[in-house]
């Protein structure tokens, strides 16, 4: 029998060699075992840091690092698992960061291109075409017989009502690619839910010790991509999925087993394009935005809330920027024919037709009289009708005007009211007035003298012939349709400048007026319309000039500019910060790879070592038995 190698543990010599061989055996497997759990360690580590390492340039990548356990003594060292070091405070505003700066550079995309419309840089934007008009028509009231002048005038006024149409189709122009950018970025978050629904599932129902850092990672991205098209929070579930839900609690996006679907709602669905008939317009409703079929509201945040608030706020809204250009062309317009409607031009008229659409309801109140109200579809300055008289003078000609003849005028009349008033007026001596009233085919009204006479209008109080527009000067119904009078761009020469002025008698009391003439030098009409540049008018609770409430319209927008400009330079900051952070958590520092990479190199080095010890060892002890 061989002689034990350690003599001291078997003083007794009660074991014989092969139960020496068997002790020293299993000692060196121990070692084996051990040195195999160190190689696996360290190349399960190095492995980590290669990968690590190779996406160290890769957007939204979390460091991965290896869980080691010592085990028990003869086990040597367990790999526990993989981990990525993330904050999930951190991350968490970041996705809730996403909305906002998503609904921002959304705003900002737009807003540059709302800017533009009313851009005043170049010198040549509504406000110096005002301004031009009204230098025409002091030019008018320093010599009102000028046909130049007149047709300068004319000239300036269709400027000014094409340049304020070409703004009202730009902005409104722009409501149709907005809505259709909506149905674009519907889709997009469609295809993104069900895609997170699938990677979330696949988290959830990992096994322990699968490799499924790389897919949160993944996960993480896609809701940070999601979170900067709609407003979307999260929450953890145990088994590792994610649940996300609408900002503000409107439903459940997608889990590990749901996608919703984002559609378009059937609510106040219309054509886009309808060009609106009242005054004030009516403002366009487009499709509302349904989940799983129930209507979301007040959604805000993200390209999705940004797009709903540049669509319906900022250019549609009640107070958006297309809306506030048609109250402005909608003052405009009344202002100058109020003035216009009682103007008189050289030779006076014969007859007048309006140029706004009558409707289809002319047995209506021209106003409602509970809420003031005009019909639907009638002219858009109907609604401003008020209790008053209308005076004509008519006569053989301009100096010799002897008949005056006045309508009272209600608002509560009907327009086949007033033609029935008109027709049947009498002069001041009471005797038929022969003014007439109808409709002409194209459905505006006309109105003629007495056959072989001329006539011109004294006054009107009631407004009426501004409202239908009889010797007006601009048309259309809004900002979108603003149109100089067709009878003024054939004949610049209809353009009423004066006002019957000599009225002989007492003015105030029909029956005691004798008659009245026209000079053709009068400026009246010109003066007035030159001095609408400083009179007041209020639109949308602002008092000021029509110049200022432009200027007020343009000073909000660009607030408007500003701010999202500032919100969103601050929110971009706030971003890169947090994303600074993390990256002081979970980003991979190529440096501090390299050292592990070194570390753990020398620890594969080492175990392997210690397999070739164990193998010597072996040998010898073979070799001694």
């Amino acid at each position: 029998m061989a002689t034990p190698f350690f003599p001291e543990r078997f003083p007794d010599g009660g074991l014989d060699g092969t139960d020496w061989e068997r002790e020293n055996s299993m000692s060196v497997n121990n070692i084996l075992n051990i040195s195999e759990s160190g190689i696996i360690a360290a190349q399960t580590t190095l492995q980590t840091v290669s990968h690590n390492l190779s996406n160290v340039n890769t957007p939204g990548y979390s460091r991965q690092g290896v869980t080691l356990l010592n085990s028990s003594m003869g086990l040597g060292v367990q790999v526990q698992g993989i981990t990525q070091q993330v904050d999930q405070l951190l991350d968490r505003r970041q996705e809730l960061g996403m909305s906002e700066t998503g609904a921002l550079e959304t705003k900002d995309k737009f807003l540059s291109q709302i800017e533009q419309v009313f851009n005043e840089s170049s010198g040549s934007g509504l406000n110096s075409r005002m301004s031009d008009l009204y230098t025409s028509a002091d030019s008018l009231v320093d010599d009102p017989t000028n046909v130049v002048g007149r047709e300068d005038f004319v000239t300036k006024a269709n400027g000014v009502a094409q340049y304020v149409g070409n703004m009202s189709q730009t902005l409104t122009g722009l409501l149709t690619p907005v809505d259709q950018q909506v149905d674009v970025l519907l889709a997009d978050v469609n295809n993104r839910l069900k895609a997170l629904r699938d990677v979330n599932a696949q988290i959830a129902g990992s096994a322990p010790g699968d490799p499924i850092a790389d897919l949160k990672d993944q996960r993480r991205q896609m809701i940070l991509d999601l979170g900067k098209e709609i407003n979307i929070q999260t929450l953890d579930l145990p088994n590792g999925g994610v649940q996300i839900m609408m900002a503000g609690g409107q439903g459940l996006l997608a889990d590990t087993v749901h996608a919703a679907t984002l559609a378009r709602s059937a609510t106040n669905a219309v054509d886009p394009t309808v060009v609106p008939q009242t005054n004030p317009p009516t403002l366009t409703k487009f499709p509302g935005i349904s989940m799983d079929g129930r209507d979301l509201l007040n959604i805000q945040g993200g390209q999705l809330g940004g797009l709903l608030e540049v669509r319906d706020t900022l250019i549609n809204g009640k107070n958006g920027f297309a809306t506030q250009l048609d109250g402005l062309a909608n003052e405009l317009r009344f202002q100058f024919n109020s003035v216009a409607s009682t103007g008189v031009s050289q030779g006076m008229s014969t007859s007048q037709t309006g140029v706004f659409l009558l409707g289809d309801n002319l047995d209506a109140p021209m106003q409602d009289p509970t809420t003031g109200a005009s019909p639907t579809g009638s002219p858009p300055d109907l609604s401003r009708v008020q209790d008053g008289n209308i005076v004509f003078a008519t006569g053989a000609d301009a100096t010799h005007l002897s008949h005056m003849v006045t309508i009272p005028v209600t608002a509560s009349m009907s327009i086949n009211q007033l033609m029935e008033a008109i027709n049947g007026a009498t002069d001041q001596n009471g005797a038929p007035g022969n003014m007439t009233a109808s409709i002409t085919t194209g459905n505006t009204l006309r109105i003629q003298g007495p056959t072989g006479q001329v006539y011109g209008a004294v006054s009107d109080g009631s407004h009426v012939l501004a409202a239908l527009g009889i010797g007006a000067l601009f048309g259309g119904t809004g900002a979108r349709d603003m149109t100089v009078n067709p009878a003024l761009l054939d004949n610049s020469g209809t353009l009423g400048v004066g006002n019957i002025a000599n009225v002989y008698g007492n003015p105030s009391d029909p029956t005691q007026v004798t008659g009245a003439t026209f000079d053709d030098a009068d400026n009246a009409a010109a003066l007035a319309m030159s001095q609408l540049r400083t009179t007041s008018v209020t639109i949308n609770g602002f008092n000021g000039t029509l110049t200022a409430q432009y200027a007020s319209t343009v000073g909000k927008l660009g607030a408007v500019v500003n701010q999202n400009t500032s919100s969103k330079t601050a929110q971009d900051a706030g971003q890169s910060f947090l994303d600074t952070l993390r990256q002081s958590t979970s980003g991979v520092s190529a440096e501090e790879e390299l050292t592990d990479l070194l570390r753990f190199q020398r620890a594969f080095q080492a175990s392997s070592k210690m397999v070739t010890v164990a193998d010597q060892l072996m040998q010898y002890i073979v070799g001694m038995v």
